[in-house]
């Protein structure tokens, strides 16, 4: 299950399972860009800028 948190500072916080995080590599911090779809929003990790 995907959560959606709302920190004290306002700040939204998604928290997926760590089984998906580790089959997709993504880390702690691992920053996403979203992008809307007709039924939500489609998530990609961000690419590293070398």
């Amino acid at each position: 299950m995907v959560k959606i948190q709302k920190l004290p500072s306002g700040q939204l916080v998604i928290t997926i399972p760590k089984v998906l995080a580790d089959f997709e590599g993504l880390e702690k911090g691992t920053e996403l860009e979203f992008k809307k779809h007709k039924e939500g929003f489609i998530l990609r990790k961000k690419e590293d800028k070398k």
